[in-house]
């Protein structure tokens, strides 16, 4: 069970620095409670309208922090993906509890031995040293590495109702639109409340443009692709290595997605 903090009393102005780690809490709450939920909610349609297409109606006044909008439309999908999640009560999680927080083991130490900067029985302080590395080849430069493509990631089922929720929202907001350059998918996703620096340009497909969305937060895997088709989009969710070295735009999809028809 996660407890929630509550925002300051008093005062018109939220605080940035405050919200943030608050929202980054409750996310984590939902993520650790959704784990133990996948299997269990398997059998179970996505919850439908759980987030609306509209621009979200509780956007925090006068913020001009996207990722932070961001953070809170996640943590409200999630929840309405995650059955059990907690809505407060109980205590916040540990950091070695949430995904990517296991700490490093503890190191031995032999008789006679103590750490690094614990004074010795004649009270000296031990300094590690470490032996230095060998020098490597010295390789001559031949221009930028070309990155290789990385192959997709399975979702969660949890990511999976959260990427169904992402997805029909999107084309809810696309719907009867037209919209046929990259320049208007990038504003009509910014008024959704993703931020700009999750959007990234796919080359076209079939000459209409294309997008893929980072939805990855806490150690996630959840991204979407956005093709424009028609009066509409086509969107697909798929997953992407948690690492932050992987850009989505370098995943391979297993399944290309279907080619838009005019």
């Amino acid at each position: 069970m996660c407890e929630m903090v509550g925002a300051p009393q008093g005062g018109g102005m939220r605080s940035t620095s405050f919200l943030k780690p608050a929202l980054m809490v409750a996310l984590g709450c939902v993520v650790l409670s959704g784990c133990g939920t996948q299997n269990a909610g398997a059998g179970r349609s996505p919850a439908g309208g759980t987030v609306s297409a509209a621009p979200p109606s509780d956007a925090l006044p006068g913020d001009d922090d996207a990722e932070l909008r961001f953070l809170a439309l996640m943590t409200r999908t999630a929840q309405g993906c995650a059955p059990d999640a907690p809505e407060g009560g109980g205590s916040a999680p540990a950091p070695e509890d949430l995904p990517g927080g296991e700490g490093a083991p503890a190191p031995r130490y032999g008789p006679g031995e103590t750490p690094p900067g614990v004074p010795n029985a004649e009270g000296e302080i031990p300094v590690p040293l470490d032996d230095p590395a060998p020098p490597g080849p010295i390789r001559e430069s031949t221009g930028p590495t070309p990155v290789e493509p990385v192959e997709e990631v399975l979702l969660t089922g949890v990511e999976e109702c959260d990427g169904g929720e992402h997805a029909e929202r999107v084309r809810e907001a696309f719907g009867n639109t037209g919209t046929t350059d990259y320049r208007a998918m990038r504003e009509r996703l910014t008024d959704l409340g993703y931020p700009a620096s999750r959007i990234h340009r796919m080359p076209d497909r079939a000459g209409v443009p294309r997008v893929r969305l980072d939805l990855r937060v806490m150690g996630g895997h959840l991204a979407l692709e956005v093709t424009t088709a028609g009066r509409g989009v086509i969107v697909e969710a798929f997953g992407a290595p948690e690492t932050e070295d992987v850009k989505v735009t370098d995943v391979r999809r297993e399944r290309e997605p279907d080619t838009p028809e005019s």
